[in-house]
């Protein structure tokens, strides 16, 4: 058990020493009075105040843990050894930041509580963000504060034992298109197909009639190439199936389709299964309760997972949508435009609403890198997209974090701008695996 004292006790510190303490090390800690914490035997003891207190690790306090309003805070970053800090509070003691502080900044997502310049989609944007802007968005910093946490306590106490903590894979798809002409109506094939007439497309109308003279199969068709890889390199796969109405952005077979359905009901035999709320259910909290009972009805399970469509994701109106909508678990938390670590973590941790001032029983699984974001954003080719993973991967294993990767099966095509991107798959899967 590790003894904590601070002079004023908040939600945000009770919050964040969760996220340290029970999330990321795996221990017990207990906050306590200045006359329990000065008297106790106790050798692992963490002094977060002012107060100069002997024989305990001292933390002196950034003010942010103890407000209540949500302020802009002038951050200073400094790098020690290769890794950034900020809220400096002390020049004597051995840490000369508030960690915890700046541990709540980021796994809170406190700056994007007041952003203003988003994107087309409403979306805060990664280069607006701090980690972005001072160099440090692809290190999962949180994860290497807390760990220096740890080894100050063993310094104090070599014999505390902190459990073990291992590596771990989560291989998730977003299926926002199952199949590209497999179970579509009549009207939307011919459509698309004279739209691909009209602008002169031929390598689309070519696989276009290669499918219908059934010379090959329906090029998003890619779920046994997955399945082949999972049994090659045994992961865990999650699979978030889109089943909002038609529209603008939401563009995935009705779900009254039974092609659809029976996809959904063979893959949720041997993978995870969860809602990838359709990009019109952010202005529309019903449409999202309606989409979750549609997936429950075609797999007859409770779903509790969740991904963001377009990675839409608004502080804290989403997270607030979802809760209500029965989710317990969403993997949204990433950026678009670049890879890496928004929220600073490579581990599951609960979401705390600080509009509200309250942490909740809703983890959040951030993912680290996206096949859009290699291709379309970053403009990467194969080669340099696997040495981006390859990096992001080994970040994440140093720490012993969680790597999630976001694929969607229409990238496995092998055709268009997707064209040699298979072998990018095959190599993540293969390097994210294990240890």
């Amino acid at each position: 058990m590790i003894l904590i004292y601070s002079k004023h006790i908040t939600n945000r510190l009770t919050y964040t020493l969760n996220v340290v303490f029970k999330h990321l090390l795996k221990v017990d800690y207990r906050l306590v009075s200045l006359e329990e914490f000065s008297t106790s035997s106790q050798t692992t003891k963490i002094n977060y105040s002012p107060l100069k207190i002997e024989n305990c690790i001292s933390i002196y306090p950034h003010k942010l843990l103890f407000e209540k309003d949500i302020n802009d805070h002038k951050i200073e970053i400094e790098w020690i050894n290769k890794k950034p800090y900020f809220f400096k509070t002390s020049k004597n003691n051995r840490f000369k930041y508030d960690l915890f502080a700046a541990i709540f900044y980021m796994v809170s997502r406190y700056e994007e509580y007041h952003a203003t310049n988003l994107d087309f989609h409403n979306r805060f944007e990664a280069e607006q963000s701090l980690a972005f802007k001072n160099d440090f968005l692809e290190i999962p910093v949180v994860n290497l504060w807390a760990l220096e946490i740890k080894d100050s306590i063993l310094k104090n106490n070599s014999s505390y034992e902190f459990p073990k903590t291992n590596y771990r894979y989560l291989n998730t798809f977003d299926i926002d298109i199952a199949y590209a002409y497999k179970g579509k109506s009549s009207i939307r094939l011919i459509s698309s197909a004279i739209k691909s007439l009209v602008t002169l497309n031929i390598k689309e109308l070519k696989n276009r009639f290669a499918y219908w003279l059934k010379i090959n199969k329906d090029p998003y068709d890619t779920y046994d190439l997955i399945e082949k890889e999972q049994k090659k390199h045994p992961t865990e796969n999650y699979y978030f199936f889109l089943l909002g109405d038609y529209g603008k952005y939401d563009k995935n077979l009705a779900h009254t389709s039974n092609t659809y359905k029976k996809l959904i009901q063979r893959i949720s035999q041997k993978n995870k299964v969860g809602i990838h709320p359709s990009y019109q259910s952010n202005d529309n909290p019903k449409k999202l309760k309606t989409e979750i009972k549609r997936l429950q009805n075609i797999i007859a399970e409770t779903i509790t997972h969740s991904r963001q469509h377009f990675l839409k994701l608004s502080l804290p109106n989403t997270y607030e949508q979802l809760i209500s909508s029965g989710i317990k678990h969403d993997f949204s938390m990433g950026f678009a435009s670049k890879i890496g670590f928004r929220a600073g973590i490579c581990s599951p941790y609960p979401f705390f609403n600080i509009a509200k001032d309250l942490e909740y029983d809703l983890m959040i699984t951030p993912f680290q890198i996206m096949d859009g974001t290699l291709n379309h954003y970053l403009k990467l080719n194969p080669k340099e997209a696997i040495e981006k993973i390859k990096t992001i991967v080994l970040e994440v294993k140093n720490v012993n974090g969680t790597f999630v990767s976001l694929w969607h099966n229409s990238s496995l095509e092998e055709s268009f701008e997707w064209k040699n991107w298979t072998p990018v798959y095959k190599t993540l899967v293969e390097m994210a695996k294990g240890k």
